[in-house]
Order: C-alpha cells, then structure tokens, then sequence
C-alpha cells in the first residue's frame, strides 16, 4: 500500500536517547505529554528603491528545537540533564521525627549512622515553634545536654518533663540501592542521538501510519525546573534541545513515514 502523502497527527511520541560514541540506548521516554518540534530560520533582505521595497531575500540560521514534557520522572534523565551518572551506593541520610520524652528518655524510630551526636536536637513547642537546643555529651548527661545509645536519647533527671515533645535531626544509614544523581558546578547536560516515534494518520484513507524522526546530534540543555507544591497538576519534566549539524552531513533531522505492515 502506498505511504501516505497528507496525514494528520495528534498523538505524542516515544522518545528514545543513545549514546552517540556507543549506539547503545540510554533512555527510553513512553510516558511523554508533548513532543513538539520548533523550526526556524533567519531571513535578511536587501532593500533599495522608491518606498524602499524588499528586493531580495538570503535565508540562513536554520534551527530546529525539540521540545519534550515527561509526565514522570526518570533517575537517568535526571542524570543526563545534569551531566552525571547516577549511582547506587548505602548513603547517609538525614531524618527528623518528633519523640515523646518519658523518664528522661526517648526512642528514634531509626537507629543512628555513627555514635555521637547528633545533628539537632531541641524542645518544640505546643504550637510547633522550636524552642531549647540540646547538646551532645558522652558521659552522664548533664544540664542542657544529653547522650545517646542505639536509639535511645537521655537527658538529666528532671531535665525534661514527661509528655514534653522535642524534634531530632539525625543520619541513618539508607540502603545499597540508594540512587544518588548530583549537580555539579563543573558538568552540563550533554548531546545524545534522539529517535521519535509516533503515529501519523491518512486523511483519505483514515489508516495509521509510522512515522520516525531521527536526530543524530542533539544537545541537551541545562534550564529546566523541579516544581513541588501540593495542589494543581502534578509536576511534569521540561526536556529541552537543540539539534546540532552532525560532522557528516546537513541534515538537522530527518522524518521517514512508513507502513508498519509493509516491514521486511
């Protein structure tokens, strides 16, 4: 059957990035909410004459920018945006949780990282202000002070009254999977080849057809945005690019459409 020659669109693409020294895969996007393609150019004329008409137009500058919304979040373009490996290693983290003192004690949920002090401890008050900062001695706890064994905190007798709440920052110890993706001062986001599929649909026929883009350079760039907030649409992940002339050719980036039943 033969390809189609006028077509619609409204669906978004599967977005996949490889590394261009490899050719092996990197990511794989197929939850994306838009894939858009901006192209533009530079137009000078000359002008010249009575009333100084356009006389003739040189064309140069041709851009092409590609624009992808990822409804979630990938570690590894996380990673890629910033320039970085993610890695998997046991890490420290900090944890804060609010304890109940009874008997001049209380327990953490989790157990501390390293003996010693730790990172904050203070009174918090009946209407959630922080109050008094205790600190950290290893013998007996004194006035103002206070020790730690395993998950148990211990202040002075009397030191603090029963049912009083106090709020602790502390490092415990995550798991070996623990994902680390850094940003760093020194590293941007690099160029990587990006493939797009999406369907494309006949306007006599009404038959889908494939349709992928390729660009063999694409530089990834460095501005996009982490928003958290508690109402509204959840936040989506800007993936913006610029395609950039590969060493070997003119092209930016090339459209094939295609019948997927018409394959080898």
């Amino acid at each position: 059957m033969a390809v189609t020659n006028r077509w619609a669109v409204r669906d978004v693409a599967t977005a996949s990035f490889f590394d261009i020294e490899t050719g092996k895969l990197k990511v794989k996007i197929d939850t994306l909410k838009m894939s858009n393609i901006e192209n533009t150019a530079e137009t000078v004329y000359a002008v010249g004459g009575s009333g100084n008409p356009k006389l003739v137009g040189f064309s140069g500058g041709r851009s092409a920018r590609f624009v992808l919304q990822d409804a979630l979040f990938s570690n590894e373009m996380l990673g890629m945006l910033l320039g970085n490996e993610v890695t998997s290693s046991a890490k420290n983290v900090i944890k804060n949780e609010v304890c109940v003192v009874n008997g001049d004690t209380a327990t953490l949920t989790y157990t501390p990282a390293s003996s010693g002090t730790l990172v904050s401890v203070n009174l918090l008050h009946a209407d959630g202000t922080v109050g008094k900062a205790y600190e950290y001695i290893a013998s007996a706890p004194a006035s103002d002070s206070y020790t730690v064994s395993g998950k148990t905190i211990s202040f002075a007798s009397g030191e603090v009254p029963d049912q009083s709440k106090i709020i602790v920052y502390y490092e415990t110890a995550a798991s070996p999977d623990t994902k680390e993706i850094r940003a760093s001062s020194d590293k941007f986001a690099g160029s990587f080849k990006l493939v797009l599929d999406v369907l494309v649909r006949d306007y006599h026929l009404q038959k889908d057809f494939a349709a992928q883009i390729t660009v063999d350079n694409a530089k990834i760039e460095d501005n996009w945005n982490l928003n958290m907030q508690p109402d509204g649409e959840p936040s989506a992940l800007d993936i913006p690019m610029e395609a950039l002339k590969p060493a070997d050719s003119h092209d930016l980036y090339v459209m094939r459409i295609y019948d997927e039943d018409d394959l080898a």
